[in-house]
């Protein structure tokens, strides 16, 4: 009976030391030949205090010139173009040459160009405009157990929650995969949003599935990173405690044989 109960002892010791960890992988869920649906609105709309840069192309020289060097404005440099940059303010406008005030928050990218070409085409201003509106120093941030911490600009629509997890170097091995929480501005308010990257319904159904300008990413630390972050918690799943546990055990055990 000893033996045997000296046995178990060892056994519990090799295997609690081997345990697999849990909930790693992302999109537990998904089998082979199945499909999810994904969402269609991921278009970014302007809010007060974002930043866009606006460049209108034209064969007139100087129509080029009027509309992308707006007085006062910040010149944003490109590989090809020179563009005027625009800070939303607080009543959702814009101050564009010529056409004066320009109410932007609540429109998308295309929505911009469209309204803009239209306004100097329909005014006689410039016929062959040609209006690309681009996001200008536009942020998400991530904080937390992550690869790499920080804030990370948005330069497209559509940028989903694990493409941004991507750009930020992917999560750590210690971060908490089941409860990533994203912190959205809402108006005058920031309301929270939590998401199971384990369960591919967590991820496509959520609100956040789609990164918006401002979003704050957070990752907790699992209960293992929260534990080393002491002075005995950091000796803890580490192979010299693994063999002084196991040292322990062996020793407790050739004593209750003995006994």
């Amino acid at each position: 009976m000893k033996k045997y109960f000296f046995l178990l002892l060892v056994s519990i010791s090799f295997f609690t030391s081997c345990k697999t960890p849990k909930d790693i992988a992302y999109l537990q869920d998904l089998q082979v030949g199945s499909s999810v649906t994904t969402q269609k609105d991921g278009v970014i709309r302007f809010q007060p205090g974002d930043k866009l840069s606006i460049f209108v192309h034209s064969r007139d020289e100087q129509m080029r010139s009027l509309f992308n060097l707006g007085g006062g404005h910040t010149m944003v440099s490109t590989s090809a173009n020179a563009s005027a940059s625009y800070t939303v303010d607080i009543n959702g406008d814009i101050d564009f040459p010529v056409l004066g005030l320009i109410k932007i928050a609540g429109k998308s990218r295309t929505e911009v160009e469209r309204y803009i070409k239209n306004e100097l085409q329909t005014q006689n201003l410039c016929k062959d405009a040609v209006v690309i509106v681009q996001f200008y120093q536009m942020y998400f941030s991530v904080l937390g157990n992550f690869g790499g911490s920080g804030s990370h600009p948005i330069t497209r629509d559509k940028t989903t929650i694990l493409e941004a997890i991507s750009q930020s170097g992917d999560l750590g091995i210690l971060g908490k995969r089941k409860n990533i929480l994203v912190l959205r501005q809402e108006g005058s308010q920031q309301k929270p949003y939590w998401i199971d990257l384990t369960d591919s319904k967590s991820i496509y159904n959520s609100p956040v599935y789609y990164i918006k300008q401002n979003d704050i990413v957070y990752v907790e630390p699992n209960d293992m990173a929260k534990r080393s972050s002491t002075v005995m918690g950091s000796q803890a799943f580490t192979p010299s405690f693994w063999m002084s546990m196991f040292s322990f055990l062996t020793s407790a055990a050739l004593l209750i044989i003995k006994l």
